[in-house]
């Protein structure tokens, strides 16, 4: 008879790392695939909220085809005509988009509350926006990313920072 092996079970808390959230921010998106893909990556790096400003017409988030979970069942998503108005009070806006004085995301600690924007496949976020950030991050790359991927990284870098915050307060 074959031994089972035991693995250690990871609960959703578990990602968290601690106390905030985060919530993502589309400015103006366009593609539902992408979208899709945002909503998979939210849900799985637990964003407790996603925003959604000025989205195109053509996105509907109950029927997209990148999102096999069906993220909007588990992590909110509004809709919303400006998106600055929707963040959370007290939450760091954090423009995630390639300028010159963006910080490069190894350099970068996230805060505790933080609003993730993120700009239009075929553009870039705001200008008013990019103004009234606390924040502007880059994910330093040869080329540009997917958008659907850059939501992905940007929030599992988040997640293996309060992995390592915690584990070093633990004194591991």
């Amino acid at each position: 008879m074959a031994k089972k092996i035991e693995r250690p079970v990871q609960r959703r808390a578990d990602l968290a790392g601690g106390r905030g959230f985060a919530c993502v921010a589309l400015d103006r998106p366009a593609d539902p695939v992408n979208v899709g893909h945002v909503l998979r990556a939210a849900l799985c790096f637990q964003a407790r909220m996603i925003i959604l400003g000025q989205p195109s017409a053509d996105i509907n988030v109950r029927r997209l085809p990148t999102d096999p979970t069906r993220a909007y069942r588990h992590v909110p998503v509004i809709e919303v005509d400006d998106l600055l108005e929707a963040r959370p009070r007290d939450t760091a806006l954090v423009a995630v988009e390639i300028v010159p004085d963006a910080i490069a995301l190894p350099d970068f600690v996230h805060p505790e509350r933080a609003c993730y924007v993120f700009g239009p496949e075929s553009g870039a976020v705001a200008d008013r926006i990019l103004k009234r950030s606390d924040y502007r991050l880059r994910v330093p790359t040869a080329v540009s990313l997917n958008l659907g991927m850059t939501v992905g990284i940007v929030l599992y870098d988040r997640c293996a920072d309060r992995w390592r915050r915690t584990s070093d307060e633990q004194g591991g």
